[in-house]
């Protein structure tokens, strides 16, 4: 699915094939998934409010999700992030509407601008509706609660070996 935002002034189309998994790899020589987790992580949170607001999983849809992540104040949740992850996955999404697209650098340059609080809501809702179905989504809050022990604890590990490395 391409899906085109405006960055500054210019639009940008985003592909979510997941063939932007496999560019993202090759420009930074690092699999997507210990940046994903994170952010499934954070979206099954989400999910979960909004199951709770719109009375059970069968009432809740993709849609419902997608309008959530706009309204909630995502970027504050991820702060396991590094910025260049959601540059370069940003990139890797552009890359693959339109295989011109320069270099990270480059392209950084021609807009200008990397407004977070547009870019963040946009490319999570075009991920989402490329790797969850809905009927999943049930199945993707079970996942949460199994693997959140372990994403903390991996993030706690990395926190902990960055900061004997400073």
């Amino acid at each position: 699915m391409i899906k085109t935002i405006k960055i500054g002034k210019k639009s940008v189309p985003l592909d979510n094939n997941t063939g932007w998994a496999l560019i993202y790899r090759d420009q930074t020589g690092q699999d997507i998934l210990p940046s994903l987790l994170p952010i499934l992580s954070m979206l099954m949170s989400t999910f979960a409010e909004i199951v709770d607001e719109v009375g059970g999983v069968k009432e809740a849809s993709v849609d419902d999700f997608i309008k959530a992540i706009a309204d909630v104040d995502v970027i504050s949740k991820l702060y396991s992030l590094e910025f260049s992850d959601l540059i370069y996955l940003t990139w890797s999404l552009a890359k693959t509407a339109d295989a011109s697209v320069p270099d990270p650098m480059t392209w950084l340059k021609e807009l200008g601008e990397f407004p977070l609080d547009v870019i963040v809501p946009e490319v999570f809702s075009l991920l989402l509706k490329g790797l969850v179905s809905s009927k999943n989504l049930k199945r993707l809050e079970a996942l949460k609660k199994q693997i959140q022990p372990k994403i903390e604890s991996t993030l706690t590990q990395l926190s902990l070996q960055a900061s004997k490395e400073d």
